[in-house]
């Protein structure tokens, strides 16, 4: 057992130091095509309380930009829906992020596109409200991570 356990970890150590000499690069790092892309754009400002979250979230990632070329503008639309599992009543938060990326030089449009998900939560939860509020958070989360990956995706198909 202990000669299989010191083969796996010398493989390991072999597969590292193959993604380390092949220029292996972390996606979000400091220096790679995707964090500069990011840090060119700057993210319109919100007016309801579920876009404030969303820029709060997005700023975590992307961070403030004022001087950036390209200019995220965005709609959310967030909503439940009912289901019926075995009797059990649960509810789906359902999000939609509609964006549009546009050049701050010429007001060209770069790139435009939606991403969606749902959370889960209990309705007939005591704490129906925050159980609500805490799906919402947990869907605005989900929602701007693959909003920052649909981005990259994007602009770096451009």
């Amino acid at each position: 057992m202990r000669f299989f356990r010191i083969l796996q970890i010398l493989v390991a150590g072999i597969l590292i130091t193959n993604l380390t000499a092949c220029g292996f690069t972390p996606v979000y790092g400091t220096n790679s095509q995707s964090a500069q892309t990011l840090s060119n754009i700057q993210i319109a400002p919100p007016n309801t309380r579920n876009e404030y979250l969303f820029v709060s979230k997005l700023e975590e990632r992307l961070g403030r930009n004022p001087n950036a070329g390209i200019r995220l503008k965005y709609n959310i639309h967030i909503f439940s829906e009912g289901l019926e599992v075995f009797g059990a009543s649960r509810a789906q938060r359902v999000g939609i992020v509609r964006y549009r990326l546009i050049s701050l030089d010429d007001d060209t449009l770069l790139a435009k596109s939606s991403v969606r998900n749902f959370v889960g939560y209990d309705p007939g939860n005591s704490f129906y409200g925050g159980a609500k509020r805490d799906a919402t958070e947990r869907l605005i989360q989900t929602l701007v991570d693959k909003t920052v990956t649909d981005i990259i995706i994007k602009l770096q198909a451009n």
